[in-house]
């Protein structure tokens, strides 16, 4: 946005409706969604977050920008606190840290999207270097030194000298790559079209192992449920849940029935203890 709206776009402010979002929003959806199963509310936060950039791509403005932030917000505060309650109920009693760490593995790979989101945004919405100062700065204020013209930014000079666009025209100095005259157009709105495209493939690979990830099936029972294929199977891409018991309520059934139970009679003069392990 700034490369083509200019420095006074309020960047952080849109940023910040995903911060809030992540900060209000949790315990309202936890209220409206208590005792629905998790992946029926996964699932359909994996497709909204997923296709959130679509907006910013038909939008490619500062509307857009922020209609994107808030449908990507909506769909992480359903997905995101129901997969650490998945993670919990995956995990034997006194190791949930344990499971919540591999769970939180995949952030190992956040500095390797940094890098192709910076070489994706380099090629679909190339840089103006000529109008900007080493800080960065657009050279976008008009200066007149020694009665020679140029254009500076807020901390430098730029050697860059103003373009008049006919003899009737006051010099202007490029307040965006817009307005630069070496910068090569590119259309930003391609690169928003295959990052949605990739994003779409998170939920996709949910659905895939959605029957192992649920449990509830054998290995002989069409690999865990992931190659059998049904109209509940079919549905499952958007949540609905499948008629399988799930197998972690087979786990915490068997817990509970080895936890120890202790009966004793408290009739006078009968000393009895029952003792189930």
């Amino acid at each position: 946005l700034e490369r083509r709206y200019g420095e006074f776009i309020p960047i952080y402010t849109i940023q910040s409706i995903n911060l809030f979002g992540c900060l209000i929003m949790p315990p309202i959806v936890g209220a409206l969604t208590t005792g629905t199963e998790d992946f029926q509310i996964v699932m359909p936060g994996l497709w909204i977050m997923a296709c959130s950039p679509i907006f910013i791509a038909l939008l490619p403005n500062v509307f857009g920008a922020c209609v994107w932030q808030l449908v990507l917000t909506i769909g992480e505060v359903l997905w995101s606190p129901r997969q650490d309650s998945w993670t919990a109920s995956l995990a034997p009693t006194g190791m949930e840290g344990l499971f919540f760490a591999v769970g939180s593995a995949r952030s190992i790979l956040g500095p390797l999207g940094d890098v192709v989101m910076g070489a994706m945004n380099e090629k679909y919405n190339t840089n103006c270097l000529d109008c900007r100062d080493q800080y960065g700065h657009f050279c976008q204020n008009l200066s007149n030194s020694n009665g020679t013209l140029q254009c500076v930014s807020i901390q430098e000079s730029c050697g860059l000298f103003p373009s008049a666009l006919g003899d009737d025209t006051v010099p202007t100095c490029p307040t965006t790559c817009l307005e630069c005259p070496t910068w090569e157009p590119t259309d930003p709105s391609a690169f928003w079209y295959l990052l949605t495209l990739f994003s779409i493939l998170s939920p996709l690979s949910v659905w895939v192992f959605l029957p192992f990830l649920r449990g509830g099936r054998d290995r002989n029972d069409g690999c865990y449920g992931v190659l059998r294929m049904s109209k509940r199977r079919l549905l499952g891409i958007c949540g609905a849940k499948n008629d399988a018991r799930s197998s972690y309520d087979h786990v915490r059934a068997h817990e509970s029935f080895d936890s120890e139970f202790v009966v004793s009679d408290d009739r006078p003069g009968v000393s009895t203890e029952l003792e189930f392990a």
